[in-house]
């Protein structure tokens, strides 16, 4: 009696962490598609570092599996468990012992697809989510209950369990069947009510025309530049933003995790500020504050090294900016955030030197005849939708 007992509270444990894990996968499921499709407002809670980064893992080419996010498979997965946990340990079976069995080896599932995940982001992508992270310690302790609570667990009676599944517990196969099931028509009907169904032909669509687009000619040593590898990019984006533009803010998060994810791509962020005091083609209208931020951005980087730390900043308080309607006040909060002295970034920004560089950028971007920020270029040919991850991996697969 206390045996069971016992079994019946590592059986409980895992229960729970199961729920947990379910919990962690849906919000890495949401992250997966806020993140691919451009929908995502700025960078993930969980971005840490270049090295914790949920972005940049789920940018990846690892994070899908037949086009459905890996969370996906494990929420899945973790639901049938669930299932199987519950049955047993609520006596819900007339075979205990065997269904407590079933429930540790799809426990086992988990803990071989966390293991499998964990080696692909240290040694594939070189980033690792802490979500991810806790869904793995998640599977782990979950695995420990359904081992501990399960009943007669023995290699051939394992064995024999797995042969009465094609036999006498047919039922069994169809829980496992259910798994695929679920992610299919989970990631379908997400999908489909989120107006993302055709995303794979836009993306074809897309590139067609990127092909047969006029090739321009960009300064590929002027603006913010990115890139995690060292070699020669295969890929090289050119980015032209408002820091004031709300769609720009939108399509940064995707675009720096695409980068980031990849190697040999190569990221150059230009501004073109809607704003006419330093970009010509406004023809002279503006408040002077976008090219004020352009200018900031370009200072830290020229002096401090700090361009991409200012460039995030101002994207992540954008409303704050936008409300202030204040230069003085907003140089004043990124030379706090880049540790940079504030009199030094403001003699910068009124440096006739920087100034050029700006409405040089801004000029390129007028020559490449763009028509609204964000533009995006690829290898000299404008992408359209090139915010969005499909639309870029579709690019990238087309050169490599």
């Amino acid at each position: 009696m206390k045996n069971s007992a016992l079994k019946n509270k590592f059986l409980l444990l895992a229960l729970l962490t199961t729920l947990a894990a379910i919990g962690v996968h849906l919000y890495l499921t949401q992250h997966f598609y806020a993140l691919k499709f451009g929908t995502q407002e700025g960078p993930s809670v969980c971005n840490v570092s270049e090295t914790m980064n949920c972005d940049v893992v789920t940018a990846s080419s690892y994070s899908a599996l037949f086009g459905i996010p890996i969370a996906l498979w494990g929420m899945a997965t973790n639901l049938v468990l669930l299932y199987f946990l519950a049955v047993t340990r609520w006596n819900l079976t007339q075979d205990r012992a065997q269904t407590s069995r079933y429930a540790f080896l799809f426990s086992l599932v988990t803990v071989i697809a966390s293991v499998v995940m964990g080696i692909i982001s240290f040694t594939k992508i070189g980033s690792v989510c802490l979500f991810c992270i806790s869904a793995y310690v998640l599977s782990v302790i979950g695995f420990i209950g359904a081992w501990l609570g399960a009943e007669d667990l023995s290699a051939s009676n394992i064995v024999e369990d797995i042969k009465d599944v094609f036999v006498s517990q047919r039922w069994v196969l169809g829980f496992a069947i259910a798994i695929p099931v679920i992610a299919f028509l989970g990631n379908i009907m997400y999908l489909e009510s989120h107006g993302m169904s055709e995303v794979d032909k836009l993306a074809k669509e897309k590139v067609a025309y990127w092909n047969v687009a006029p090739q321009q000619t960009f300064d590929q040593t002027t603006g913010l530049i990115m890139q995690k590898g060292s070699g020669e990019p295969v890929m090289t984006i050119v980015e032209f933003a408002d820091f004031r533009c709300g769609h720009c803010k939108s399509a940064a998060a995707p675009i720096h995790s695409f980068v980031n994810s990849h190697p040999d791509v190569r990221l150059i962020y230009k501004p073109f500020p809607l704003d006419g005091t330093c970009n010509e083609a406004l023809g002279g209208r503006g408040d002077g504050i976008s090219c004020g931020l352009a200018f900031a951005a370009m200072c830290a980087e020229k002096n401090w090294q700090k361009g991409w730390a200012a460039h995030d900043y101002i994207f992540d308080k954008q409303t704050e900016i936008v409300q202030a309607g204040n230069l003085d006040k907003n140089l004043e909060e990124i030379a706090t955030h880049i540790q940079a002295p504030l009199e030094d970034l403001k003699k910068c920004v009124a440096s006739p030197e920087i100034r050029e560089l700006v409405s040089k950028m801004a000029k390129e971007g007028e020559n490449a005849k763009i028509q609204g920020t964000p533009t995006i270029f690829v290898n000299g040919r404008v992408l359209d939708r090139g915010q969005v991850i499909p639309v870029l991996e579709a690019a990238y697969k087309s050169l490599k």
